[in-house]
This record gives structure tokens, C-alpha cells and sequence, in this order.
């Protein structure tokens, strides 16, 4: 049995970084441009300098080692995007697998053609840059040959979880035989580079089903935002035929009360229209309107004064959770006042110093308690989904406050 040399440590460093960097390059930053190469380049040469450091350390400080590389490339994808621990510890499992895999397979390929060069070999590089260059370049077209889904994919516990685990199953199986006394020999490699391609492979399939999932819940919410403008647009028509039939009746009346009555009932007929929005945003319009048209119906009187232009960056089904159910809230709210006359609600959404500000306040003369966690308890505002909301508004670096004062219930997005 021929016995071969181990991976060079910053072999290893290297495909970590490239890895991280694949994953971790279409996320949203937590800070600016300037700071965030700043952060991954110190990153780079912390994780490069800790690996090559612990490169000769006992078998049992070897898993330690490993283990603290990983927190390492998880701090970094948790502090430098605009991500939650649980989708920063999906990605990180995503990379480190994918790093084992092309260190593996360059090295393997390296042990074949000339194990007695160094990893230092000019001819050890030129492989390093083939083999790395093609791995991670066809992970680079996999990750963005498909329309990707404007809003931010939601990774489930469930998710995460089964990332966590793969990668350490992974991790686990294919470095199995380097444990022990017994020498490495060509074998060990294909066992490991096979292992490292399964668990890529898994894990891909795994992140194109979560893709899929994405892309299908907002066509969902395409699919209802044009329900709701075909509903308008037929409602428009009829409202049209109707007045052009008043019009016509009001002209061939003679009698004064009569055609008091009938302008009357123009000027109800009007009021849909004037529940139309143009916000700028078509999205945005649909909602307000739909729900303007709602109030109306109930006895609501809402008032809304919105720049639809700031809220682009918003996907279809995040702009239908942050404006559709605070206004659902609101609106149910309202109506438990028996007093018509008390059944407000306002909406405004603006910019302020540089952030989009999106403002909700309704009349609620009761009391409103807030728990531990800033939302209301025993759905005392309403039924809807207000976790659901603080968790969009968070996946774009953005905060839900609720505040109830002297009657009136106010929620800040």
C-alpha cells in the first residue's frame, strides 16, 4: 500500500473561502459594500491562518479544529448578511460540503498524476485552478440558471435541520478511514470524493425543491393580486353601465325629486372610484383599492396617503403579508366599534431618512396588551398573522413596533 500525502491545509482554506463566497455572494448585506470586502477579506486570512495553524494537531484536537473552522464561516455568513441564525446555518452546511467536495476531488486527481509533487508545485497549481475553477463554476451555473423568486427563500427549521445533519453525515463518512493507524491510499479518496459529491448533490435537490416552493407561493400571490384587478376592472365596467343608464334616465325625468334621487345614486356610484389608488406600485394599487372598496362596504371610513415607488424591492407575496394583513387587522378591529363614527383607519407609506416607513393606525378604544415579544396577546388586535409580518419585515433588515395610545392602535413597519 502506497501511503499519500494529506491535503494541504490552505488547499482547504481555499475551497471554504470560494464556497462561502458562491453561497453567500447573491444574499442581501448587512452593511456597506466597502465594509462587507473588508469583513470577508479578514475573514479569509483568519480562517486560512487558523486552518494552516492546526494542521498538525493531535487526532483528537482534529474534530475540535474542524469544528471551529465551521463556526467561523457561520459567524461570517450570519454577521455580513442580512440573515437569520437558522438561514446561516443552512447555507454554512450548503458550503462546507461543497468545499469538501472539491478539495477531495483536486486532491485526489493530484495524488494520481504526481503524488510526490508538493502542493507548492507549479503544476499542483495550474490543477488546483482547473479543478476548483470547474467545481465551483458549475455549482455557480446550477445556483443561477433558474428565475429565482424575487423575495427572500424561507428556510424552515425542518430545513435547516436537514442540512446540519447531511453535511455532518457527510463530513462523518467521508473522513471515517482517515481515522486510525492505517495508511491512506487511492481508495480512501474515492470513497471520500464519492460521499462529498452525494451529499452536494442531496443538498441541491433539497435547495431547488425549497427554490420551487418560493417561485409557487408567489405566483400564488400574483395569481390573487390579478384576480382581485380582474374583480375591479368588472366592477369598474358595470359601474360605468350603470351611471351611462342614469345619466340617460336623469335626462328623460322631469320630475325635480326624481332626478334628485337619481343624482343620488350617481354619486354613490361614484364613490368606488374615488377608493381607487395610484400609488405607483400596480401591486400596492390592488390592495388599496380592494380594501378601500371593503371599508366602504362595512362603514370604514380609511384614508391612505402611499409612494408605491419605494416598496420595488418587495416580492408580490411579501408586499401581500406586509400592507394585506396589517390592513386585515385593522379592519376587523374597527369593526368592533359600535359607534359608526369611530370606525377610522389610516395608512401611510413613505420614506423617512432613507428607510420605507409603512404606518397603519386604526380607532381601538380598548386597550390593547403587548406580550414579551412586542406582539398582542390572545390576538386582542385582530386575528391575523402579525408574526408573519415582523418576520418579512426582518428578512429586509426592518422592524414591526406596535403601540396602543388614547384610542388609537398604531403599527410601524
Amino acid at each position: 500500500m502506497t501511503a499519500l500525502p494529506n491535503i494541504p491545509r490552505l488547499y482547504t482554506a481555499l475551497a471554504e473561502c470560494l464556497a462561502v463566497g458562491i453561497y453567500a455572494l447573491p444574499l442581501g448585506i448587512r452593511f456597506g459594500k466597502t465594509a462587507t470586502i473588508a469583513a470577508s477579506a479578514a475573514w479569509a486570512l483568519a480562517l486560512s491562518a487558523f486552518l494552516q495553524a492546526t494542521g498538525s494537531v493531535p487526532l483528537a484536537w482534529w474534530i475540535p479544529c474542524m469544528a471551529a473552522a465551521v463556526g467561523i464561516q457561520y459567524l461570517y455568513l450570519w454577521v455580513t448578511r442580512t440573515i437569520s441564525l437558522l438561514e446561516a446555518g443552512y447555507v454554512c452546511a450548503r458550503a462546507f460540503v461543497l468545499a469538501e467536495l472539491a478539495a477531495s476531488a483536486e486532491w485526489q486527481l493530484h495524488c494520481f498524476l504526481w503524488p510526490q509533487r508538493s502542493g507548492a508545485d507549479g503544476l499542483s497549481l495550474l490543477l488546483l485552478v482547473v479543478v476548483y475553477g470547474g467545481v465551483f463554476g458549475c455549482i455557480w451555473v446550477l445556483e443561477h440558471k433558474h428565475t429565482s423568486p424575487k423575495g427572500h427563500i424561507v428556510i424552515s427549521g425542518k430545513a435547516a435541520l436537514v442540512a446540519v445533519v447531511m453535511a455532518a453525515m457527510v463530513f462523518a463518512v467521508s473522513n471515517l478511514l482517515f481515522l486510525g493507524d492505517r495508511e491512506v491510499d487511492m481508495s480512501v479518496y474515492y470513497i471520500r470524493t464519492l460521499v462529498d459529491f452525494c451529499g452536494v448533490l442531496i443538498l441541491t435537490v433539497q435547495h431547488e425543491q425549497l427554490r420551487e416552493a418560493a417561485l409557487h407561493s408567489e405566483l400564488a400571490a400574483m395569481d390573487e393580486v390579478l384576480h382581485r384587478q380582474y374583480e375591479q376592472y368588472k366592477r369598474s365596467k358595470e359601474g360605468i353601465r350603470q351611471l351611462k343608464i342614469q345619466i340617460a334616465d336623469i335626462r328623460a325625468e322631469r320630475d325635480r325629486a326624481k332626478q334628485d334621487a337619481a343624482l343620488a345614486r350617481m354619486e354613490s356610484g361614484l364613490r368606488q372610484y374615488e377608493a381607487e389608488n395610484k400609488t405607483g406600485n400596480p401591486v400596492l394599487d390592488t390592495l388599496l383599492t380592494a380594501k378601500s372598496m371593503d371599508c366602504q362596504q362595512r362603514g370604514i371610513n380609511m384614508t391612505s396617503v402611499a409612494d408605491g415607488s419605494q416598496l420595488g424591492f418587495l416580492s408580490t407575496r411579501e408586499l401581500c403579508t406586509l400592507v394585506g394583513a396589517p390592513l386585515d387587522n385593522a379592519i376587523e378591529s374597527v369593526l368592533a366599534e359600535p359607534d359608526p363614527e369611530k370606525r377610522l383607519l389610516r395608512v401611510a407609506i413613505y420614506n423617512q431618512s432613507g428607510c420605507v416607513m409603512l404606518r397603519f393606525e386604526n380607532y381601538c378604544a380598548q386597550p390593547v396588551e403587548l406580550g414579551a415579544d412586542g406582539l398582542p396577546v390572545h390576538n386582542a388586535h385582530g386575528g391575523y398573522d402579525l408574526q408573519g409580518v415582523q418576520a418579512a419585515a426582518q428578512r429586509h433588515d426592518g422592524t414591526m413596533t406596535l403601540h396602543w395610545a388614547d384610542g388609537w392602535f398604531t403599527l410601524r413597519i
